[in-house]
């Protein structure tokens, strides 16, 4: 009963907290070379949309890289990015959600 009562107090006091916002906020997880792909980034989108074309800024060891977006790719469904398969290519992703972009 205890674990109801805190269930329930919290789904109806942080209801008000939880929200969606439109800027862009993301964290980048790993930078690496994939045969066919190039350089891809991969990223956890936490708030925000992205769309094929869009102009990021990704910190670098030597400062600021600049780069387009070419491509936003995600895993199959119930599939592990780690794992190599074929990807589902988007032309906008909205957060939240574990992607890769190249």
């Amino acid at each position: 009963d205890m674990l109801h009562l805190l269930m329930m107090l919290t789904q109806t006091r942080m209801a008000d907290s939880l929200m969606y916002i439109s800027e862009l906020e993301c964290t980048v997880l790993e930078v690496k070379a994939i045969d066919g792909l190039g350089t891809t980034i991969d990223v956890v989108l936490s708030n925000g949309a992205l769309h094929e074309g869009d102009r990021i800024v990704v910190c670098g060891l030597d400062g600021p890289i600049v780069t387009n977006v070419r491509t936003l790719l995600t895993p199959q469904p119930l599939k592990e990015m780690r794992v190599k398969s074929a990807y589902i290519q988007h032309k906008k992703i909205k957060a939240a959600m574990g992607i890769k972009i190249t």
